[in-house]
């Protein structure tokens, strides 16, 4: 049985952890693949939105603890590189130049939030859990700090990291942790509120919604007189691009904009 399954339709290709027997925790056998899942998706047109998902009742429990302790015994090189692997999936799904989308059901756990953090757009079910446990452990949330952080903020990621403890469903959208929450339990709420989600993405041009992505990454913590030249020029360039203008064609004209017939067949 494959670690990681990988399904497309419409142009939404599916991640789907498939570790279900261990909560979809994740050694490095799951974590290469799903390096290799994400590339193969930025670098595939017809994938249009990619949403990240757990089989089974959990999203995911975070590293498998039994590969965990055996790489901290690999030496100190090997440890050092095992945990730099491990860290690079986060960057590789936080840089993906497709928007993401995390499908949370149930609990996530340390690097199960890692997951959904590094995320564009997480859509959880009212009765997901998440919990940043690992000084429970002694250990830290290391590698995917700073994209927890990013979406808490400094106060709020301390606070979670030193308590360690649940935080439910709807504390985890009051503070930011999920974006969407499903309106009633179960896979079908949560896969309408996720196809919702995912019909917005597509409705925007492909380029388009890679440059937001850099965008509020080149604009985020910077007094807005530092980022002067850098939105107009990003305007600038967007106004004069051939997506541009078809998408400005088919809303004058009244029809659809040529990228949304892209994935309908694939």
């Amino acid at each position: 049985m494959a670690d990681l399954v990988v399904t497309q339709a419409r142009g939404v290709r599916t991640l789907q952890l498939n570790r279900p027997a261990v909560r979809n925790a994740f050694n490095g056998a799951l974590l290469q693949e799903l390096s290799a899942a994400i590339a193969a998706a930025e670098a595939d047109a017809s994938a249009r939105v990619v949403v990240l998902a757990g089989a089974g009742p959990v999203f995911c429990a975070g590293a498998d603890l039994g590969w965990m302790a055996a790489a901290a015994f690999e030496g100190d090189e090997a440890n050092d590189r095992n945990a730099r692997a491990m860290g690079g999936v986060f960057h590789a799904l936080a840089a993906c130049r497709k928007p993401t989308v995390a499908r949370v059901q149930g609990a996530a756990m340390g690097g199960g939030v890692g997951l959904l953090a590094a995320c564009d757009v997480v859509v959880a079910g009212p009765e997901a859990s998440f919990a940043l446990s690992e000084v429970r452990l002694g250990l830290v949330p290391a590698v995917i700090s700073p994209f927890v952080v990013r979406r808490l903020g400094p106060a709020r990621a301390r606070v979670a990291f030193l308590r360690g403890g649940r935080i439910d469903a709807a504390e985890g959208y009051r503070q930011g942790l999920c974006d969407v929450l499903a309106p009633a339990p179960g896979d079908a709420a949560l896969d309408a509120a996720v196809a919702a989600v995912v019909d917005d993405l597509r409705r925007g041009g492909p380029e388009a919604l890679l440059a937001c992505k850099a965008l509020v990454d080149g604009v985020a913590g910077r007094p807005p007189a530092e980022v002067v030249d850098f939105t107009a020029r990003l305007i600038a360039e967007r106004r004069a691009s051939a997506e541009a203008q078809e998408g400005m064609a088919a809303f004058l004209g009244k029809r659809p904009a040529a990228w949304l017939g892209d994935s309908e067949g694939a």
